[in-house]
């Protein structure tokens, strides 16, 4: 293994004392060195620093040999050396442990002053395991991570189905490939996504919109569960997903990684890719690239095959960086491309058809295995360019700027084509988008001053979304321009962490639409909505032991209506959906306020029993959410499961469990659930379309390592999760929605996971295993619950391997 080990003043000294020994010894000097001169002459000066190449930082200890005379120091605290010579020239060699020696010839004819900048070198050492944890700033929000070995027991799935191994966060879900981030019950434009630094932007506001960011190319996912609208917008009503590349190599060498994964039931094959490095005559410059496929065929639900539900998906990204103590710069750029098939059993012919496809135990058409995606499916790609830069303001603090340009283009095609030849021929999208997105944000940190630290900030956005002609119009045309300036300060001493923050946004939203008045006359509709949303936060952790932690958080945000909760109207991947605004008598839609207040305490670093549990409340005035349309609305296309955007003021209250018992050295058993209670306080009833209470608990054996052995770190895990029925629904709830929630369902899992070492490779190899039992069951979050059933027995292989030159 090769580490980098910091510089250490006993191995120069025992050098030295070796080297002064045989010089006392009478070594002759070498004719090179001239020394002529009386020794009353030799009194002349060489004397200079050694520092790091990199860091320009002292390196107290360095060894200094005069290699003709075998003279030798070592430097002082400040990395200062001196020698007293005669005449004449000189090899001087200089060392220090962690990195390369450097030899330079001097002629000493006067005093000379002489510097000496080591480049660092990888040293290897034999029997020696590095182990460390990444020990992350303290937030006054709960948050929750998916890194190292969890998240690769992810690898291969979709952002939202790896975000559900965190408890609180459950996913909108349309098939088996489409799954969108919810927290404590809220989703879509109430929750931000920063991928890699930058605000994720496209068309996030549909429920069958999954993100579109390629997991695989993330070393860190980062849950912030409640309001963090003060610094990232008022968007954050309901959280924050991080999506967080690992940082670019700081060392000189190359480095790669590369993860297969492999699917039983739908035949996903996954191949993901990275190859990182940094120049050893450039230490400043690093650079990274990624890419990955995946691809699968048709689901499997027990019993039958799931028609057209297969995907396929290619996703790249490159980052160099240029990176110094006070300055720095780095660039991203990624794309990402998918295809996903759509249920063709949600489109029918009429409302008695529909009403049948509903009650039936299964889709009428199923067929066999297939990877071909026929109509109706989705086709997207989206690419993001980011500029990131910083300077150190002298000792002040650190200023940063991070420029982001995002291009979302969206096509859906309907499951039937046009009925004229001509148009069918063509085989064009029913639907087809383009967003762009251009954010800035400039970011100033104060150093620390009396216990305090904090940022001011300003950010803005210009989006602007367009439909292409020919195209079916469901949201209008609209621009979208914001802009705020936030300011958050944190005060630390002892035991106590307190955060306190605010901001204020002011939006532009200007959309263009087509209608027709009362006589059936088309006309154009401009209308421009303006909106001024505050934020503001108030947060405390405090840590009475040196193992339990609490924290209590608190915050008020104001959002802004998004186009589509106004406007959208018509049919839209086979299902419709109706904007509020659009709704008689409903009048103009207003903005979304939230109170949220959040307690959590942690019991942590412990040898047995560890812990977190999160209490919440969410108050929100005027939320906007969506209802179904009874009895169907009825279009060219047939009859469609339908929606419609309604508000009112809801209160979701909830909590939050996890928790870890070691119950022998090898035995660890971990827990988590969640529980979430959510309210339409106008109406005094269940609000809809909420998670049911979930639980998970697992068992986990890890095998003694064998000396010598090619296997270690091997280890089995049983798990099981259970999801109760959704019985907290609205009154009446048979007469106001297509279908009454599921039945609720428990699954049964097993893993098992080992390291092989083929010859100085080691190989992370898992096989998991997933309904084992073939349960057949629906989810009350899915949109196909209506029509089928959820994937069955699943076994995932999955394969890590890292490289290193």
């Amino acid at each position: 293994m090769r580490i980098r080990i910091p510089g250490s003043p006993e191995l120069p000294r025992l050098w030295l004392s070796l080297l002064l020994v045989l010089g006392m010894a009478g070594t002759r000097p070498s004719a090179q060195a001239q020394v002529q001169a009386p020794a009353e002459a030799c009194a002349l000066s060489l004397s200079g620093r050694v520092a790091d190449h990199e860091s320009r930082a002292d390196l107290p200890g360095a060894t200094v040999v005069l290699l003709e005379t075998q003279q030798a120091t070592q430097t002082d605290n400040a990395g200062n050396f001196h020698f007293h010579l005669c005449p004449g020239v000189y090899r001087v060699q200089v060392t220090f442990v962690g990195y390369e020696p450097e030899t330079t010839e001097l002629r000493v004819d006067r005093a000379v002053v002489r510097d000496f900048q080591l480049h660092p070198n990888a040293v290897m050492l034999r029997g020696a395991n590095i182990r460390g944890e990444r020990v992350t700033a303290p937030v006054s929000q709960p948050t929750a991570t998916l890194s190292g070995q969890e998240l690769q027991q992810t690898r291969g799935e979709t952002l939202g189905e790896a975000l559900q191994n965190i408890a609180g966060v459950t996913a909108i879900q349309t098939g088996p490939s489409i799954f969108k981030p919810m927290i404590h019950g809220l989703h879509s434009n109430r929750l931000t996504i920063l991928n890699n630094g930058v605000r994720q932007e496209g068309q996030q506001w549909g429920q069958d919109h999954g993100p579109e960011i390629d997991p695989f190319s993330a070393s860190r996912l980062t849950v912030v569960k409640g309001a963090a609208s003060v610094r990232y917008g008022s968007d954050a009503i309901g959280g924050v997903v991080l999506v967080e590349t690992k940082p670019l190599r700081d060392s000189a060498g190359t480095g790669a990684e590369l993860h297969l994964v492999g699917m039983s039931n739908n035949g996903m094959g996954a191949a993901s890719g990275m190859l990182e490095g940094n120049l050893h005559r450039l230490p400043a410059l690093s650079w990274r690239v990624q890419g990955t496929a995946r691809r699968a065929g048709t689901m499997r639900a027990p019993g039958y095959y799931l028609r057209n539900s297969g995907f396929s998906e290619y996703s790249f990204s490159a980052a160099a960086g240029w990176r110094k103590d006070s300055y720095g710069l780095d660039v991203f750029y990624s794309q990402f491309r998918t295809q996903l098939g759509i249920l063709p059993a949600a489109e029918v012919g009429n409302p008695s058809d529909l009403v049948r496809a509903i009650a039936r135990a299964r889709p009428l058409e199923t067929g066999g295995f297939s990877y071909t995606i026929n109509r109706a499916y989705q086709q997207v790609r989206h690419d993001l360019g980011r500029l990131t830069g910083f300077i150190r303001t002298g000792s002040a603090g650190r200023l940063s700027v991070t420029l982001g340009q995002q291009i979302d283009s969206r096509d859906e095609y309907d499951r039937n084509r046009p009925r004229n030849n001509n148009l069918a021929a063509r085989n064009l999208p029913e639907l087809s988008y383009t967003n762009r997105t251009s954010t800035a944000e400039l970011l100033w940190e104060h150093r620390s001053w009396r216990n305090f630290t904090g940022s001011v900030g300003l950010a803005g956005t210009y989006q602007a979304n367009r439909y292409a002609p020919g195209s079916r119009q469901f949201i209008p045309f609209y621009t979208s321009t914001s802009g705020g300036a936030f300011w958050i300060e944190r005060w630390q001493k002892d035991k106590w962490l307190l955060e306190a923050g605010a901001r204020l946004d002011r939006r532009d939203l200007q959309v263009r639409r087509g209608d027709r008045d009362a006589n059936g006359v088309f006309f154009v509709d401009r209308s421009r909505f303006q909106y001024t949303t505050p934020a503001a936060s108030l947060g405390a952790t405090f840590d009475p032991t040196a193992h339990l932690t609490l924290n209590l958080a608190t915050g008020l945000t104001r959002r802004a209506p998004a186009a589509n909760e106004r406007f959208s109207d018509g049919v839209h991947n086979a299902q419709y959906e109706l904007g509020y605004d659009l709704v008689p008598g409903n009048g103009a839609l207003v903005p979304e306020t939230a109170l949220n207040v959040g307690l959590t305490a942690t019991w942590h670093n412990n040898p047995r029993l560890n812990g977190e549990i999160t209490v919440y409340q969410t108050r929100i005035t005027d939320f906007i959410y969506q209802v179904p349309i009874l009895p169907p609305v009825v279009t060219i296309r047939g009859a469609l499961i339908s929606r419609q955007y309604q508000q009112t003021d809801a209160t979701l209250r909830g909590a939050d469990v996890t928790g870890s018992y070691q119950l022998a050295p090898r035995w660890l058993l971990t827990a988590k659930g969640s529980v979430l209670r959510a309210r339409d306080t106008r109406a005094d009833e269940w609000q809809i379309l909420m998670p049911a209470d979930r639980a998970e608990a697992s068992v986990r054996y890890d095998f003694a390592d064998q000396p010598g052995g090619s296997l270690s770190q091997r280890y089995v895990q049983l798990s099981g999760s259970a999801v109760a029925r959704q019985t907290r629904v609205p009154d009446n709830y048979a007469a106001r929605d297509y279908k009454t929630p599921p039945a609720g369902y428990a699954l049964l899992g097993l893993q098992a996971g080992t390291t092989l070492h083929w010859g100085r490779l080691p190989l992370e190899v898992s096989v998991a295993g997933s309904n084992l039992l073939n349960h057949r069951y629906r989810d009350y979050l899915n949109r196909y619950r209506y029509f089928a059933d959820e994937m069955g027995r699943n076994v995932t292989l999955r394969v890590r391997v890292p490289l290193a030159f």
